[in-house]
């Protein structure tokens, strides 16, 4: 869901963050400043989330290529296709024209203006920071941006995606209906009932691996859901199966596993919050 703060709520963080930098680390605060004088140099009104990531690249290039996949140079040029790397890309254009010229003065005024979105991850980033004892590094803004998914889907249809695998509670938790690790020895029983509640519906699914965490894989294990076979695996050729099943109020899971003492599989059925 987009942030929406009033208009003092928005004064209040805009100044805290342009007269004190409040708790920044210097790469920050001047990560920030590339991206409020690029947004300047290319008309554009405010900062929102997909500037303040090409800013961070802006400050340190190869930094944040190790956290996201895209043609940062093309993506960066075509969002701002005025910008500078290095020392210059903290001074107004402008300014450096005079400069280089020695033509007496030329005056170039940009503030720094971010989008409420943006208000609230600089102070996740903190929050990050700070609970470490620290300032808010680069990274700490990158580690922000993958808490909120929506940041996560703006960035995709930008062109930048996580070069990292991103822990998601929702997604990997709590979709979850049925979960089980049968290994091999006989205690592990080869049948298994479960029911699930209204608060996942369908599509569901079944994913059945070899083998579970650390042990040893099973040469072949096959599923039956409700007396229907829906799935099976085999080491190594076919490690992993995940297939759409049908599910009902009560449900029986049977297998049939061959493989070494140790050997097992991981079982996990799915569905979608309602």
């Amino acid at each position: 869901m987009q942030t929406s703060l009033s208009e003092f709520q928005r004064s209040y963080a805009q100044y805290r963050l342009t007269l004190f930098g409040d708790g920044l680390s210097l790469e920050l605060a001047q990560s920030l400043r590339r991206t409020s004088l690029a947004c300047a140099e290319n008309q554009k009104k405010q900062a929102g989330i997909v500037d303040v990531l090409c800013g961070l690249y802006l400050q340190d290039p190869e930094e944040i290529k190790r956290h996201f996949s895209a043609e940062f140079e093309g993506r960066v040029k075509q969002n701002f296709p005025s910008h500078r790397f290095g020392r210059e890309g903290l001074f107004p254009k402008a300014v450096l024209e005079q400069l280089a010229s020695d033509s007496g003065e030329a005056g170039f005024g940009f503030y720094l203006n971010y989008s409420d979105d943006v208000l609230k991850l600089l102070w996740l980033s903190r929050r990050l920071a700070n609970a470490v004892g620290k300032k808010p590094s680069l990274n700490d803004v990158v580690a922000a941006l993958g808490l909120d998914q929506e940041w996560v889907e703006e960035l995709s249809r930008s062109g930048f995606t996580s070069s990292h695998e991103l822990a998601d509670f929702d997604r990997d938790v709590r979709t979850v209906i049925f979960h089980a690790t049968p290994h091999m020895g006989k205690e592990w029983p080869r049948e298994m009932e479960f029911e699930f509640s209204s608060a996942l519906g369908p599509p569901y699914s079944l994913k059945v691996t070899t083998p579970s965490g650390p042990f040893q894989p099973v040469r072949v294990a096959r599923v039956k859901l409700n007396g229907n076979g829906v799935a099976d695996v085999a080491w190594p050729e076919k490690s992993t199966a995940i297939v759409n099943v049908e599910l009902q109020k009560s449900n029986r899971i049977e297998l049939e596993l061959d493989g070494p003492m140790f050997g097992s599989v991981e079982l996990t059925v799915r569905g979608i919050p309602v």
